[in-house]
């Protein structure tokens, strides 16, 4: 599951492996739908983790965090 809806949101997990090919790092998009259209923002993060699936959970942690407002710097669109 790498979309998920949270507080009127959409968290949109996007994993990205490092040219390596070893690791996984945090990708992600928000997305509010606002009437007839959508505002999104991106939002990434230099974690690495090892596998795809543990970085997607990562990914929407990261999100939840950001609606919450708990990453400073960070907003939703």
């Amino acid at each position: 599951m790498n979309r998920v809806a949270y507080k009127g949101y959409i968290i949109d997990a996007e994993p990205s492996q490092l040219a390596d090919g070893s690791r996984w790092t945090i990708n992600i998009t928000i997305e509010r739908h606002d009437g007839g259209s959508v505002i999104a923002r991106s939002f990434n993060a230099a974690n690495a983790f090892e596998t795809k699936d543990e970085t997607v959970q990562h990914c929407i942690n990261f999100g939840y965090q950001i609606i919450d407002g708990k990453i400073a710097g960070c907003t939703p669109p």
